[in-house]
């Protein structure tokens, strides 16, 4: 197929007798419209009721970052409106809330890879940290966390594991990957796949977690958003998962009960997107996509996502997310898995404007 072939083409001369997965590919979700323009931030949009897959998409109007420096101020606004719009409630406090409670050990889990040019983890964590005090989750009992200590500074955060405010620090302690095993369980979970080891943070130290990913190309898997960064960013060998596009691995790890159970929100930090040359990003490949993103089903949360880089690479006239060798067939698969929809018949799919 010729570079310049659109997906929609694909699909539609392929669809009759080719199978993806199992699946027909006139299956594939195809990239959505533009987000419209009649959607403000005071949408009374209700969501409890609504069997669909819910996934809030927050953009700004205006830009978000300036210079490398994202608005704090701005970011929080979109917070509070994603937050009150995915759970139905009238107030932020009401939406945080209905989804922990005070006494509550809660994990906030970032991407940090690259993450000095897909800037916007710090002030969103720190939004996240600002609303969980409001209901009265204490300072000590939040941890920002990341896999590897390397990555993670380069979000912004310094590493504090003491008694006093929040606790931020990494699996590995600074270690690297060898470091990976003496900061995961002793115990052994099974994947389906092979044994693996996971955070002790995750498995010990938190109730609860919050899955904040980035918006990326990724050179192995097709795209690393929320699903991905829990399988391979909470176990200690991850590159014995990397083979087939990490297919069925992404979905298999992403199912363990450990894992899977504690995980009540997904958002993705879309401030700044990587169409190309995943994981590690060139600014050269970035763009100021001015979202982030909330779900709480990761495998709808994906699926808008990739249609979200696989229109930019379109605009960049790249091939599709689905004429090259690393499919991002792990979405498909954390369906077929039971950890969320790719169909957008079955995805509530709703805009802000700020």
């Amino acid at each position: 197929m010729s570079e310049d072939k659109t997906r929609r083409e694909f699909i539609k001369d392929t669809c009759v007798n080719t199978l993806l997965g199992g699946v027909f590919l006139s299956q594939i979700p195809l990239p959505l419209d533009p987000l419209p323009d009649d959607i403000k931030t005071n949408s009374k949009l209700k969501s409890t009721t609504n069997p669909q897959s819910l996934v809030i998409d927050v953009k700004s109007r205006t830009g978000i970052v300036k210079g490398m420096t994202p608005n704090i101020s701005l970011i929080k606004q979109m917070m509070d409106s994603g937050i009150t719009l995915l759970t139905g409630t009238d107030n932020p406090k009401d939406a945080w809330k209905s989804l922990f409670h005070e006494d509550e050990r809660v994990g906030i889990k970032i991407n940090g890879l690259g993450a000095d040019i897909l800037v916007g983890n710090y002030q969103i964590c720190w939004a996240i940290v600002d609303a969980l005090k409001s209901i009265g989750v204490k300072e000590n009992n939040i941890i920002i966390w990341d896999q590897y200590q390397n990555f993670f500074l380069s979000s912004g955060f310094k590493i504090n594991r003491s008694f006093k405010g929040v606790r931020t620090y990494t699996t590995d302690g600074g270690g690297g990957k060898e470091a990976l095993d003496s900061g995961s369980s002793h115990r052994e979970y099974d994947s389906g796949y092979g044994a693996v080891r996971v955070s002790r943070i995750l498995t010990e130290e938190v109730d609860s977690l919050i899955n904040v990913g980035l918006l990326k190309d990724h050179g192995l898997a097709g795209v690393s958003i929320a699903l991905k960064n829990i399988s391979h960013g909470v176990i200690s060998h991850p590159d014995n998962f990397h083979d087939n596009s990490c297919d069925p691995f992404i979905a298999a790890i992403n199912s363990i009960p450990v894992i899977k159970d504690k995980i009540k929100l997904h958002i993705c930090n879309g401030i700044v997107g990587l169409y190309e040359g995943g994981p590690m990003p060139q600014k050269r490949h970035t763009w100021n996509n001015n979202r982030i993103i909330l779900s709480r089903d990761p495998v709808a949360l994906d699926t808008i996502g990739m249609n979200i880089i696989e229109g930019k690479r379109k605009e960049k006239n790249l091939r599709s997310l689905f004429n090259r060798p690393n499919l991002p067939v792990h979405i498909e698969t954390a369906a077929k898995y039971g950890l969320g929809v790719c169909d957008l018949n079955l995805i509530n799919h709703k805009a802000a404007l700020i």
